[in-house]
């Protein structure tokens, strides 16, 4: 998907090294019905670094609830250890202290659990957010020149019917 986009800004580049230069302005004349097809087709491919970014966070979700799940598996056990041992006194201290422990140990890896899926989905998250804030940038670049090319072929026109 990404690789959609970036194609397509190359062929964009490729229209532009291959338009008629303008002899001493440093400007080129593109076919602007070329430029508005890619433009379309760029159009079409960012929604799917969208749906990309929302596939991260369902597997985030799916990270975080399959930590829950076996924290709360490891409770579980811990608190049938207890049950089990609870008819002896030192023997439930025992229970008690290991249930704890297991308890502890539980909630800390369910929070570097999600502690990684937090910082994997942010990382993700902020390499399609730069792609698209780039892919916007030069189509507002592009855009612009298209729109200063026409303005001055305007002009021009204007200037030789007053000739």
């Amino acid at each position: 998907m990404e690789n959609d986009v970036f194609e397509i800004l190359e062929e964009l580049e490729e229209i532009v090294d291959r338009g008629t230069k303008i002899p001493m302005t440093g400007k080129v004349l593109v076919d602007d019905t070329q430029i508005f097809e890619l433009i379309d087709r760029m159009r079409s491919a960012l929604p799917e670094e969208i749906r990309s970014a929302q596939r991260v966070l369902y597997e985030r979700q799916k990270i975080l609830d399959e930590a829950k799940a076996e924290a709360d598996h490891i409770l579980e056990r811990g608190k049938s250890y207890i049950e089990k041992l609870a008819g002896e006194n030192e023997v439930a201290k025992q229970a008690q202290s290991y249930a704890e422990d297991l308890a502890r140990q539980a909630q800390n890896y369910a929070k570097e659990v999600k502690l990684g899926a937090v910082q994997y989905s942010d990382e993700l998250l902020q390499q399609v957010e730069q792609n698209v804030v780039e892919t916007l940038q030069a189509l507002r670049h592009n855009r612009e020149e298209l729109r200063a090319m026409a303005k001055r072929d305007q002009r021009e026109k204007k200037t030789e019917a007053t000739e």
